[in-house]
């Protein structure tokens, strides 16, 4: 039988909660920086920094002193920011054209032909990319753009992982960009 080992009175009184206030004094600008080089975005990354003191505020009786309150916090940053990748790139994003960008686009090829050409030719060479892809992927591509289809639907629709279609997508945009040139 293996015996545990008591921890002293003091380290358990220690590890008796966090404050959350020395976290923040300590360790905001490490935070800030981890969760930055992780997602781009400026505001979202501050949400999610905001988020991570806030579960932490949330669940700081939890702790059990099983790491460093630091690790811990970087911890809920990691999974909060794991999170927002699975809320945020489930489905591809979607941009609405507003009347008035529509108008300013169409405004730009009636005022000058040759932007009319030049973007038939760029059409023409996209399509013509996409014709080399492979059977799948090009179904794919037809279910996520023409279908708009959610990489979940596409996934469960095709019968793979939705990791798949994400590898399989990146793989297709790195392929077309070396074709056309970008």
């Amino acid at each position: 039988m293996r015996r545990i080992k008591a921890r002293p009175a003091a380290v358990m009184e220690q590890h008796k909660g966090i404050n959350i206030e020395t976290l923040y004094r300590t360790q905001n600008e490490r935070l800030k920086r981890f969760i930055q080089k992780r997602i781009w975005s400026r505001e979202d990354a501050e949400d999610v920094l905001q988020l991570t003191y806030l579960e932490a505020m949330r669940c700081q009786e939890r702790f059990i002193g099983g790491s460093k309150p630091e690790t811990w916090l970087f911890g809920i940053a990691a999974n909060l920011t794991r999170n927002y990748f699975k809320r945020h790139y489930n489905q591809p994003p979607l941009d609405e054209i507003s009347d008035a960008l529509l108008s300013e686009l169409q405004g730009e090829a009636e005022d000058d032909p040759g932007v009319l050409v030049e973007h038939e030719i760029i059409l023409k060479h996209t399509v013509d990319a996409l014709a080399t892809l492979p059977d799948d992927t090009r179904s794919m591509f037809e279910l996520i753009v023409d279908a708009e289809y959610s990489y979940q639907d596409t996934a469960e629709h095709l019968g793979v992982p939705v990791g798949t279609i994400r590898s399989r997508l990146s793989r297709a945009r790195q392929m077309l960009k070396s074709q056309l040139g970008m």
